[in-house]
């Protein structure tokens, strides 16, 4: 019997609801009272003719490498060229010599770069490449993995550089 009660209740207030709503949507009136008439103009029409014309899209500023800026300042110019990179390999984990020379591409020190080995121990793909750059006490790290690119500003460590373990020798 409750059940039953609260199955009516339920009924009533979700037909209370519906006519509630119903009253908020205008209803369209007769041609006679509607007030005169307006045609639209289609998207593409021709200047003149009353159509409203699409601006332009404003174009993005592209970041530049600035020399002598800190790691905050050259991180838009660095996640720019390694984003791009990144997709123009594929989405898949790139050789660190092509991240190198790429960022080089751009203005950034060779000398000043650390990249983790291409391999692992038992000559298979990484699932991670990590790469850096110092620039004064500060390093812009980057990594390309299967979840894609990823990057921070972090401070250089004690040892003067930006990675711990293992790094490849940038010689080329």
């Amino acid at each position: 019997m409750v059940l039953k009660r609260r199955i009516a209740t339920a009924t009533v207030a979700g037909f209370a609801l519906a006519l509630g709503l119903s009253s908020c949507v205008g209803t369209t009136g007769s041609t006679a009272d509607s007030g005169p008439s307006t045609s639209r103009q289609p998207a593409t029409s021709v200047p003149g003719d009353g159509a409203i014309p699409t601006p332009a899209p404003t174009p993005t500023k592209q970041p530049v490498h600035m020399a002598g800026g800190t790691a905050e300042q050259n991180k838009p110019i660095f996640d720019a060229t390694n984003q791009r990179y990144f997709i123009d390999a594929g989405n898949v984990i790139p050789e660190g010599r092509g991240v190198i020379d790429n960022l080089v591409s751009v203005g950034f020190d060779k000398s000043a770069m650390q990249v983790t080995p291409d391999r692992t121990a038992i000559d298979l793909p990484v699932d991670s490449l990590i790469f850096s750059v110092l620039i004064g006490d500060k390093c812009l790290v980057g990594q390309f993995s299967a979840l894609g690119y990823s990057t921070i500003v972090a401070p250089k460590l004690a040892t003067g550089s930006c990675l711990i373990g293992l790094t490849r020798t940038i010689d080329w």
